[in-house]
């Protein structure tokens, strides 16, 4: 490991990671999804969609895997129940807004939205508020 590599541990694998290194970044290389919606390796860090949060270990409360650096020894957990409830809570106030059965996505045939929905969230809220429409 040189220099410029730090060691880090995701759900129990160790993996390198480049020093400095968005933890989603280190994820990505090491071949761990991390679901997200701003998040593009070219653009500047917005974190603004939440969905991309983890637990890391010491960490008072979940992190976002896309503006969290690397840190040597750093201990994360990407499917933990707590990065799992952050995660569904985080996709049911996306979907306050939006609905599933957006009939642009379906023309489109394709929505991340909808997708990681699926995976991450449900057609069910808590929240009883009337959606925008815009």
């Amino acid at each position: 490991m040189s220099d410029e590599q730090v060691k880090i541990e995701v759900d129990g694998r160790e993996i390198d990671a480049r020093k400095g290194a968005m933890l989603i970044e280190a994820t990505d290389a090491a071949g761990i999804y991390i679901p997200r919606f701003c998040y593009h390796k070219h653009l500047s860090v917005a974190a603004n969609c939440r969905m991309c949060l983890v637990e890391v270990e010491k960490a008072p409360k979940p992190m976002p895997a896309c503006a969290t650096p690397v840190m040597d020894g750093m201990k994360v957990f990407t499917r933990s129940q707590k990065a799992i409830a952050a995660q569904h809570a985080t996709m049911e106030f996306l979907l306050i807004n939006h609905p599933l059965d957006c009939p642009i996505c379906d023309q489109g045939g394709e929505c991340e939205l909808q997708d990681l929905a699926m995976g991450y969230g449900g057609d069910v809220s808590q929240f009883t508020e009337r959606k925008r429409v815009v």
